[in-house]
């Protein structure tokens, strides 16, 4: 697979723009290898557990794995929740998983995900503009806005306001299927989405070739180089053929092994 970033993400992170993108793979590779081992421990048809693995593990690894770039600026913004999401040159980066179904990208928030009150908070303190969540109110409707709790809220504060990056990725049963990312705003409070750049596909970075090493001691004297010894052969010496003897050998001792042996035949 190859290891293109896109030109938003180039632009939104810079120098830092490769090493984000392999940070977000990993993690959700990270994700993919708990949730099918807790599936295999599991033991069971249902996906309860496995489910849970990827919910909070998605969170988790994605955390550690921005963490570990040391990217200046980085934050974990949290949110009283398994819901803890790192905050890299301005994007709050939102993972998310969606069904398999060979399509591209959903235009709407995934229909087997909930849209709780939370993600809407995370959309709402991302968004470049102020929503309400009523489309089209009926005259005399109030229509209440949605109150942020403090980090999020502290986000919506902030000049310029942090976008967010969604990665919506496919996992089934076997693992992980497809990724993308892409900055995104939450229109409505059904769901629709408003991609602010491309939908990338997320692919695997190249991983490091391997290179057979030059031998930069070639010419160094090793235990194994040069020519080999000739080493004298022990023989008879002139008296000793001229008298017919043998030559001497070494007997092997025996052992109590050979005699156990001997002793039972």
């Amino acid at each position: 697979m190859g290891s293109s970033v896109p030109q938003w993400a180039r632009e939104q992170y810079g120098d830092d723009a490769d090493a984000i993108r392999a940070a977000v793979w990993w993690s959700l590779e990270d994700t993919q290898e708990a949730t099918l081992d807790v599936r295999a421990a599991a033991r069971s048809r249902y996906g309860f557990a496995p489910g849970g693995a990827r919910m909070t593990n998605q969170f988790e690894r994605l955390v550690e794995r921005i963490l570990d770039l040391r990217v200046e600026g980085t934050e974990i913004v949290k949110t009283g929740t398994w819901y803890k999401l790192p905050l890299v040159h301005n994007t709050l980066l939102f993972p998310v998983c969606t069904e398999v179904d060979g399509t591209e990208p959903p235009s709407h928030w995934p229909r087997n995900r909930e849209l709780s009150g939370l993600v809407k908070e995370i959309f709402a303190a991302t968004s470049p503009t102020t929503k309400l969540w009523v489309a089209d109110p009926l005259p005399d409707l109030e229509a209440s806005e949605l109150v942020l709790r403090p980090s999020l809220a502290e986000l919506a504060e902030r000049d310029p306001r942090p976008h967010l990056v969604l990665v919506v990725y496919e996992m089934d049963r076997s693992g992980l299927k497809r990724a993308w990312w892409g900055m995104v705003e939450l229109l409505d409070e059904m769901g629709t989405l408003g991609w602010l750049t491309e939908r990338s596909l997320l692919t695997a970075p190249e991983r490091t070739p391997l290179f057979a090493v030059s031998d930069l001691n070639a010419d160094d004297d090793r235990f194994d180089s040069g020519d080999l010894p000739e080493v004298p052969m022990a023989g008879r010496s002139d008296e000793e053929r001229k008298l017919g003897l043998p030559p001497t050998t070494e007997a092997a001792e025996e052992t109590e092994d050979d005699s156990a042996e001997s002793d039972e035949d």
